[in-house]
């Protein structure tokens, strides 16, 4: 923070970056759902606690100013790690949640990112490159394979891309350029990347982790070892990976 950077006869002046994770409280029946009952529902949630240490590890080495957990109910025995502060949720669905995260993040001309625990492979250099677009984009995305998105960023307002949105549908990333655009509004994409919802998804996770560096998504590869699904991170990250692994 602070300073100024003049680069190419611009000036720029650094603003605050706010990080929110959208998260749940890890209980069996309420994380996961749609992967049961391929995977019953108490072996859903010890995934899930995996995925969302990764993602706030994630969001912990992301070069932000302020970190929140947005909790979708009272996290009860779940603590909100030191260095992150913590609110609730509002809103009848999904879009109305975001809307009112983001005007919080952007409070004071701030850049906003959101993002979920669905997806380990999005790390804090993603997070750092989603905030480095919004210096040339007013929206930015990391796509979701799935059709949706893995995080969003938003250098200003813009409640017209959570209204009317098919939430959890694959139409879910389309949807929110279009409004983007209808809205004037420039948008970055960066790569897409493999969320985790289906156990088609666990499959895919389970055979792209052993060829992804040791630092990738760890507290999900041991939570996968520990539920006996994962095979042993012990091959190189540049052995030739099968078709189609993710990210």
């Amino acid at each position: 923070m602070g300073g100024v950077n003049r680069a190419h006869g611009r000036v720029t002046v650094p603003c605050m970056r706010r990080l929110a994770l959208f998260a749940r409280p890890v209980e069996a029946g309420s994380v996961k759902t749609r992967l049961s009952p391929a995977l019953p529902a108490p072996l859903a949630a010890a995934l899930y606690q995996g995925m969302l240490a990764d993602a706030l590890a994630s969001g912990a080495a992301a070069h932000a100013d302020e970190r929140i957990v947005y909790w979708a109910s009272a996290p009860g025995t779940a603590l909100t790690p030191t260095g992150w502060s913590e609110r609730a949720q509002r809103g009848a669905d999904l879009g109305e949640r975001l809307s009112a995260a983001f005007d919080a993040l952007l409070e004071g001309g701030a850049h906003g990112i959101a993002y979920g625990a669905d997806c380990p492979w999005l790390d804090g250099a993603r997070l750092d490159a989603l905030f480095a677009a919004l210096t040339r984009a007013d929206v930015a995305l990391i796509p979701a394979r799935d059709g949706g998105y893995a995080a969003i960023g938003l250098a200003r307002r813009a409640p017209a891309l959570f209204a009317g949105v098919a939430w959890s549908t694959p139409a879910v990333c389309e949807q929110t350029r279009d409004a983007a655009r209808r809205a004037g509004l420039e948008v970055a994409s960066l790569d897409p990347l493999e969320d985790v919802d289906t156990p088609g998804d666990v499959a895919r996770l389970v055979a792209a982790l052993p060829f992804a560096a040791k630092d990738v998504a760890p507290n999900t590869a041991r939570a996968l070892a520990a539920l006996g699904l994962a095979p042993s991170r012990t091959r190189s990250a540049t052995s030739s990976r099968p078709a189609g692994a993710a990210p």
